[in-house]
């Protein structure tokens, strides 16, 4: 059981009538004792909150990968998490954990042990004259019925009698159960689908919070609506398990942090692949991710993304402005290689039209936008179980510690060849399109900062009578074999 402290339930009452004057929120920790690293992580942020003068701490849902009741708080694992929020309790601290869709079983019994509270759906708190309302946020995601309906159901009173009524064996699988079906669920799913719609964050705003504060979505998102008379504002925090990402309330200011490194998992293996434009490394790069089961990076995405933002913007590409914009920008790597700018995924379309496809050369030539980007490459690592990450400068200035490096070539024509059968229909001739493709070569070869160019170890491979299964099933053998002493694969 945790350790002895004072608080009850009478002092937590007594908490929950004062002021928030000092607060710290994190959602989507997902801890469970098989992993001591990120229950520490956790334990460090309860610690660095009470260093900077916290007088309320709000855990907005999935602390816990699964709870299972009262067994749970006698898991040696996760004692020393239950601990600090013990003797945070026991030292004054407003302490809240919501229901997510992993610890829905949390109740009475946990309030009872560490003297902290146990929120239902939401709670609303007041910010130096703001209404905030804190939530998990699952229930703006009203377009993926399939949760919707399971979350119905095994948030149902009789239900979660049932369940804590249960063996703890019985319990176990059930829970193994669940998880599986969650992961085989997500999988499956779009993004759009599992997203918060913004029209039912806009009816809860308008019924009178000033600001909602959730997590869930595993998306930063810091934004404002219209309405009317007044604005409201959402702020969406990222998982804490892989970002770090948490908000806090200091100083009279409500401020999302999208990710904190301090509390960010350690990177997994990263496998990269560079090359010349045509060469098929974004195609074997998304291919192998898929076949490994880890994220892909498509780092020009990246680019092309914060390039629609400036457009956007209206600024001229290569004008000094742009790495203020894109350090100003919430950038968010998802694992099929889709990019997502403050909490939205940026459409293809709008990243291989021709205006972002003219004017992302200049604005990813700037020395000050590439180092404001190359953090949230790096981020990417944090994200998965392993990243496949491709682009022109992976393995000589992004990753260069890579588990493994692979430089893709073919000649011009042959890669020329290819980006025309891509765009084909789009009435370019292939001609064209050897033009554009051999003064994109001497650009990125010859600029000044992160030039194209085999980096040092890496294995090159002449793509030019290969398939992209050929490709594909050569890199996967080669990066199986450097992994499997590792242990870090399937």
């Amino acid at each position: 059981m945790p350790s002895a402290h004072t608080a009850g339930r009478g002092d937590a009452r007594a908490r929950a009538a004062r002021p928030v004057r000092r607060a710290f929120f994190l959602s989507d920790l997902h801890l469970h004792g098989g992993d001591p690293a990120g229950v520490q992580r956790a334990v460090r942020f309860v610690a660095d909150a009470r260093a900077q003068d916290a007088d309320a701490l709000f855990v907005l849902g999935d602390a816990f990968l699964a709870w299972l009741g009262a067994p749970s708080l006698r898991d040696a694992g996760l004692l020393p998490f239950l601990d600090a929020l013990a003797d945070a309790a026991a030292a004054g601290v407003r302490v809240v954990l919501f229901h997510g869709n992993h610890d829905f079983l949390l109740g009475p019994d946990v309030e009872a042990a560490l003297g902290v509270e146990v929120a239902g759906a939401s709670l609303d708190v007041t910010l130096r004259g703001q209404r905030a309302r804190l939530l998990h946020g699952d229930a703006f995601c009203t377009r993926d019925l399939a949760y919707q309906r399971l979350h119905r159901v095994l948030r149902a009173r009789p239900v979660r009698a049932g369940m804590l009524a249960l063996p703890l064996s019985a319990r176990e699988a059930l829970r193994d159960r669940l998880l599986s079906a969650s992961a085989r669920g997500t999988a499956r799913k779009s993004q759009e689908t599992m997203a918060m719609v913004d029209e039912d964050v806009r009816e809860t705003l308008a019924t009178g919070p000033d600001v909602i504060v959730a997590g869930h979505v595993h998306r930063a998102r810091d934004a404002c609506f219209d309405l009317g008379a007044r604005a409201g504002r959402l702020l969406v925090m990222a998982d804490f398990e892989s970002t770090g990402s948490h908000a806090t309330w200091l100083d009279g200011q409500l401020r999302l942090v999208p990710r904190d490194a301090r509390y960010q998992h350690a990177p997994g293996p990263v496998i990269a692949i560079d090359g010349p434009a045509g060469s098929g490394k974004s195609s074997v790069a998304a291919a192998l991710a898929r076949r490994l089961g880890f994220g892909w990076l498509d780092s020009g995405a990246v680019y092309r993304a914060v390039t629609a933002r400036v457009l956007a913007a209206g600024l001229a590409p290569g004008t000094p402005g742009t790495a203020a914009l894109a350090r100003g920008l919430i950038l968010e790597v998802e694992q099929d290689g889709h990019v997502s700018v403050d909490g939205r995924e940026v459409p293809d379309e709008l990243l291989r039209g021709p205006e972002v496809s003219a004017a992302v050369s200049p604005v990813s030539a700037q020395p000050e936008l590439r180092a404001a980007l190359m953090e949230v490459q790096r981020a990417a690592a944090r994200r998965f179980p392993g990243l496949v990450a491709d682009g022109r400068d992976m393995a000589s200035v992004v990753f260069p510690d890579a588990l493994l490096s692979f430089y893709l070539d073919a000649p011009l024509a042959v890669r020329a060849r290819r980006r025309w059968e891509q765009v084909r229909g789009a009435a370019v001739a292939p001609e064209e399109i050897e033009r554009q493709i051999a003064e994109r070569d001497a650009r990125d070869s010859g600029r000044a900062v992160a030039p194209l160019q085999v980096a040092p170890g890496a294995r090159v491979l002449d793509t030019r009578d290969l398939s992209l299964d050929d490709v594909v099933e050569r890199l996967e053998r080669e990066v199986r074999a450097a992994l499997a002493p590792q242990g870090a694969i399937r």
